[in-house]
């Protein structure tokens, strides 16, 4: 094609040679060349673990996450100090030896009067008698005495004790006590769970009344079957919807 370059009345410049670009060196190794980002971070064969992915932060939230903690016991406190029970003895330990020691420090003779004794000591048997009953009575009368503070003791002991157990009676017969509307819940192979999950709430949450008690349960329930529930509800949704048209034949 010569006859464009007189058409326009120029002369085509001759073509320069390409001069071939001078070698660069080679890059030597350096913390940043070792170091290199790759573009893809999931396509370098180190961060290919086989291991499934993290979810994400801020998924979807599952309702039972607020009942995660009601099987959880409480741990105990250490410093606490032990509520006594019926259960255990109402009166203590009775220590045989400490208990001779006072015996022996008692004196039961201390009311006989001198003159008997006296008169006893002389050979006077009607004193001698006398003597033995009064240190006899002596002995008697401290003994129902002491019976009697032992009772006394062991009785207000045991009417407190039962008094301070009365208010979580009362309660845990009106957890057992209170109705559900649901039919479900109210079925026999249910209830007894029902019941096990009120006595649960309420002995994590001391705070709350039977009522609270009772809707939280029911709650707690609802939600477990609406979770239960949910792959297969989402599944008939999808399967409802109408199809789309999928174009990508006509593209072919």
């Amino acid at each position: 094609m010569a006859f464009l370059p007189g058409i326009f009345g120029k002369q085509a410049a001759p073509v320069q040679p390409q001069q071939a670009a001078p070698a660069q060196p080679a890059p030597q190794p350096g913390p940043a060349a070792t170091q290199q980002t790759p573009v893809n971070p999931a396509a370098n064969p180190a961060n290919m673990t086989g291991q499934p992915a993290a979810p994400a932060a801020g998924g979807p939230v599952n309702p039972l996450d607020s009942f995660a903690d009601m099987f959880k016991p409480k741990a105990a406190d250490p410093n606490a100090p032990k509520i006594p029970t019926l259960a255990d003895p109402i009166l203590g330990q009775l220590d045989p030896t400490q208990f001779r020691q006072q015996v022996e420090q008692a004196n039961f003779a201390a009311s006989i009067p001198q003159e008997t004794i006296q008169r006893a000591i002389s050979g006077d048997a009607q004193a001698f008698s006398e003597a033995i009953n009064a240190a006899a009575r002596e002995a008697f009368a401290a003994a129902a005495q002491l019976s009697h503070g032992l009772v006394e003791h062991g009785s207000r002991t045991a009417a407190e004790r039962l008094n301070s157990s009365l208010d979580s009676r009362i309660k845990n017969y009106q957890l057992r006590t209170q109705n559900t509307s649901n039919e479900q819940l109210q079925h026999p192979a249910v209830a007894p769970m029902l019941n096990a999950v009120k006595m649960q709430i309420a002995q994590s949450n001391p705070q709350l009344s039977p009522d609270a008690v009772q809707q939280q349960a029911e709650q707690y329930f609802m939600q477990m079957a609406d979770v239960l529930s949910a792959p297969k509800r989402q599944a008939e949704e999808q399967a409802a919807r109408p199809k789309e048209t999928d174009f990508s034949s006509y593209l072919s």
